[in-house]
Order: C-alpha cells, then structure tokens, then sequence
C-alpha cells in the first residue's frame, strides 16, 4: 500500500499534487489528447483552487490546449471560415483588427481575457490612440465574433466582449470623443478658404459635393461621370469604392462594390452649389496627368488626385487634417473679424455629419434626409448624425413665446 503523502500542517496530498524542492506546490493532469500539463501555487488552498478551475473546464469541454492560443490564432481561424459577410464589409473589418488589436492586444492568449481587460484595452484606444465611440464600437464588432468562435470551439466558457461596449460608455463616457458636425461658421469659414486660390483649392470641389450632398467618402471616391446627370439634376449611388491596404507588396488595392446596404443604392438631388462644384472638377481634371484611370474594368471617376488616382478614404483624411492645420495658421495670424478662435481637426465622416446638421436647422423632412443620406432608418439620421448648435436651439426654444 503506497505511503500518503502529507504538505505542512498534516494537509493530506492528493492525486496529481505534489510537493516542489523550493516548498511550493504543483498539481500535475493530463488531457484528453495524452499530453502532460502543470498549474503551480505556494500554498495548497491555492493550488486546490485552480484544480477545481481545471476540473470545470474538463467537465463542460473547455480545450485547455487551445487556451494557450492568442487571440491573433483564432483571427486567422475566423478568416478562413468567415461566411455570410459582404467583401466589403469583410475587408473593413480585417483593416479595424490589423490597426487596433492586432499589435498588441491580439497577443493576449485566450486564457488570460476577461472582461475587465477588454474594457482597460478599449479605454486605452481612447486615451492613447484617440479613437471616437464609434471606432471601439467597431473593434468590438470584429473582437467579438473572433472570440464567438473560441467559444464554439469549446475553447472560451463564454464571449467576454458581452457587454463590453456598454461597461465601457457607462464607465468613459466622459473620455469618449463623439464626432461632431462642423457649425455654420465654421463651414462658412472653410468653404471661404477653399474658395480662394491656395494650396488646397483645388480640393474644393470634393469637398462641396461631400457637404451637400451627405455622401459617405467610399461613395464620393468611387463617383463616376456615368453616375451624374445634369439634366434631371441627381446623382445615382450604386456602388463604393473599397480600399484592401497593401496587395502582397503590389501597391494598393481598389475594387468597387454595391452600395453598403438596399438603401444606400439611391438618387441624391442636386443643387447649383454642386452642379458648379462637378463642372469646375471637370476643368481640373484637364490638368492631371491621367483620366483614364480604371478599376474592375470601370473608368471615368469624377475626383483624382494630382497624380491620376482615385482618393479613398485614409489619403481623403490626410488632405482634410492638412486642411485644418492650414486654417488654423491662418486664424492665428490674421485679425478678421471671426467668432471661430480654433478650426476642429476634422476627417471625412464629419462632412456626412455636417449635412445632416444643415439639413436639420433647414427644417428639411427627416424622412427626406434619411433617404438622401442612404440610411434605412430614420432614428439612425436622427440619434447618430444630427448636432443642434447653440443658435438653433435658441431659435427653436424661442417658438415658446409665440405660443398665447
């Protein structure tokens, strides 16, 4: 009869448990597959508390192999067996995890993510990397169905991203950056400054067409003479222009697909100040070096850089904080007579924002709006894209005194 095995204190020592030469404890088990693993504690409260940890994971199929793999593993998993994602929407979401998790939260093995460090790593995309509550929304979306699949796998208990958005906003709201429509002056000022010659006036009909009309950037890039007609006055939407990053060391990668939902294949009216606005990109465009310019066999695009090639969303975005930059410089160093004491940082989805603003103060229909703008909803025009500036909201309060 084998001798028991006692620890200090006459612990009796059970199957698997055992005594290490520096006093401290190792508990020993192997898996379903034959391979030996070990946990190590100092005491043998401990050790016997991550014992039963492993006795769950075993009785409910917990993969404890696979635990050992990062969450970078599992998105290369989730890749391969994707399904029922539009290319599109597939390529935004492979471009969100490669800049925001991939470098470095990515490697966090699966075994170590709870909840709270997935709401620590979405306050840090806000601190340290500035991203809006749109953006980590986002990051959440993909985080999650890479570890949905960790949990049909057997290998996660449950999803910790549950949930996270919504701890999250309640616990930083007051650190999240929203994005914000620009106000009357400051559209003011910044069609001004295009206006004029400058560095940047030659962007300006772009950016008209994006302020009147509510596009989003992948639809104004993607715009082709085809689309327009000048006659009824309206612009066709029916596809958008995606951009995949890097091709393999070929360059970059365009393709044109539909529209991103049912909706958003639609008919935007036009008036005079974006009928101007096409008519002075036409002349421009004699001056690039190529208008040819095609793209899955397409040509024709009504805005090219000065190279000869389509814009898309991140080289949109660098042009517009130059933009901001530029006004700034000028702000400080003249003395006109303006209410704006610093132009905000904007980016591409803030012209979206803008219209929808405008359209608002206009008293324009929402229903109207929401079809111009693509959206199959109107809450989604009414909570997510209209800002109410200061003076508007003193217009409408004052409708009280009219009231007997």
């Amino acid at each position: 009869m084998p001798n028991t095995r006692f620890a200090k204190g006459r612990i009796k020592l059970k199957k698997g448990e055992y005594i290490r030469p520096n006093g401290t404890f190792e508990y020993k088990w192997t898996d379903r597959y034959g391979s030996r693993h070990s946990v190590y504690a100092k005491t043998i409260p401990e050790l016997r508390i991550k014992e039963d940890a492993i006795l769950k994971d075993i009785l409910d199929g917990i993969n404890s192999i696979s635990l050992n793999c990062t969450i970078n593993s599992y998105f290369e998993i989730w890749k391969k067996i994707k399904c029922g994602i539009r290319d599109t929407t597939f390529a935004q979401y492979c471009l969100n995890y490669k800049c925001h998790i991939e470098p470095e939260f990515g490697l966090t093995k699966l075994k170590d993510i709870t909840y709270s460090k997935i709401i620590l790593f979405y306050k840090d995309l806000v601190e340290k990397h500035g991203l809006s509550k749109q953006s980590v929304g986002n990051v959440n979306i993909v985080l999650r169905m890479v570890l949905d699949v960790a949990v049909k796998d057997g290998v996660l208990r449950t999803n910790p991203c549950n949930g996270a958005v919504r701890g999250f906003n309640r616990e930083c709201s007051g650190q999240v950056k929203e994005v914000k429509a620009l106000t009357r002056d400051e559209q003011d000022y910044l069609e001004k400054y295009l206006n004029n010659p400058g560095p940047y006036h030659w962007l300006q009909p772009l950016i008209t067409v994006m302020l009147y009309t509510g596009m989003r950037a992948g639809e104004v890039c993607g715009l082709r003479w085809n689309d327009i007609d000048f006659n009824k006055k309206e612009i066709h939407v029916n596809h958008t222009l995606v951009f995949f990053g890097k091709n393999d060391g070929q360059g970059k990668k365009f393709a044109l697909h539909p529209p991103k939902t049912r909706t958003s294949d639609r008919f935007i009216p036009i008036g005079s100040k974006v009928i101007e606005a096409l008519k002075r990109q036409r002349l421009l465009l004699q001056n690039y070096n190529s208008t040819d310019y095609s793209i899955d066999g397409l040509s024709g695009f009504v805005f090219l850089d000065k190279d000869g090639k389509v814009f898309y969303h991140i080289s949109l975005n660098y042009y517009l904080k130059k933009i901001s930059k530029e006004i700034n410089k000028e702000l400080k160093s003249n003395n006109e007579n303006t209410t704006i004491k610093s132009f905000p940082d904007f980016h591409s989805h803030m012209l979206r924002h803008t219209f929808a603003t405008r359209m608002r103060e206009a008293g324009a229909d929402i229903k109207a709006t929401a079809d111009i703008m693509g959206h199959t909803k109107v809450n989604i025009t009414l909570d997510t894209y209209t800002d109410a500036s200061q003076s508007f909201k003193r217009q409408e309060i004052s409708l009280l005194e009219r009231i007997d």
